[in-house]
């Protein structure tokens, strides 16, 4: 390496440790949620090789079939805003429709997410656009020994939007919305199947809620509305011969998430 090369690594480090880490706007986001209610639909090999099956709630059970858990915590920098979450989902009450006489069915839905993306916000206001990109972890736990992990990528868009009252109190309307595909994946089941191959995969998702937040300490209480599918499609083979089959679930539920902001300014601009 030359004597030019050398001074100009160090110059470039120089220049990197003299900028200030600091931003106007910056700090911690915190969010949980849970959803008693809902309605939910499974999806599986089916029993003896016989291709696919699907299930839907008892009659009387459609907004008890489901529940759903959130927790995310995350942190924002200025343009820049990445989270970690998981949510857990449990869908019950279920009527296989291959064969309804074979008793109630159930699943256990799971998933981690690493967000990160672009923050579109004015400093000291808590209303802000994300557009973010992100890995997923999918894991899901069914009849018939199924046994699912996959891993993929996304893309989504969250909103929180204030408007201010007369008061320290605001309205807020909180949006998500996401699009993905898995790219790897490890299925089990007790169905005979050999020859496993996946023929598509899809991870979408929706939410909205709408509430109050406290200005001052930047606690948002919300009634929310969350769905999402998770499906994995598959060609497989049972004693010689082709099966289609999916896995996963669709859901959606219906409960309260509380969010807490520490935003670098204190108060919103209004009351700067």
């Amino acid at each position: 390496m030359d004597l030019m090369n050398t001074l100009r690594i160090f110059l470039t480090v120089l220049m990197l440790i003299s900028v200030p880490l600091s931003a106007t706007d910056r700090g911690p986001v915190v969010s949980f949620s849970y959803s008693p209610s809902g309605i939910g639909y499974l999806s599986a090999p089916g029993p003896e090789g016989n291709g696919g099956d699907t299930t839907k709630p008892e009659s009387g059970s459609g907004l008890t079939s489901a529940s759903r858990l959130y927790l995310s915590g995350g942190y924002y920098y200025d343009y820049l805003q990445a989270d970690l979450s998981y949510t857990r989902t449990n869908i019950s009450k279920q009527v296989s429709d291959f064969n309804s006489e074979d008793g109630l069915k159930s699943a256990v839905d799971s998933s981690i997410l690493l967000r990160c993306g672009y923050r579109f916000s004015n400093p000291g206001d808590t209303s802000y656009t994300w557009l973010y990109a992100g890995l997923k972890r999918y894991s899901y736990e069914s009849f018939g020994g199924t046994d699912l992990t996959a891993y993929g990528w996304l893309a989504g868009y969250s909103g929180f939007y204030s408007f201010g009252l007369s008061s320290n109190y605001e309205f807020v309307l909180a949006l998500d919305l996401y699009l993905g595909t898995y790219r790897f994946d490890d299925f089990s089941s007790d169905n005979g199947y050999t020859g496993v191959s996946k023929r598509y995969s899809v991870t979408s998702g929706a939410g909205i809620g709408a509430g109050v937040q406290y200005e001052p300490y930047n606690v948002t209480l919300l009634l929310k509305l969350s769905a999402d599918i998770n499906r994995i499609a598959y060609d497989a083979k049972y004693l010689g011969s082709s099966r289609k089959f999916s896995t996963g679930s669709l859901s959606g539920c219906i409960g309260f998430e509380v969010r807490y902001t520490i935003p670098g300014e204190s108060y919103n601009e209004k009351i700067k």
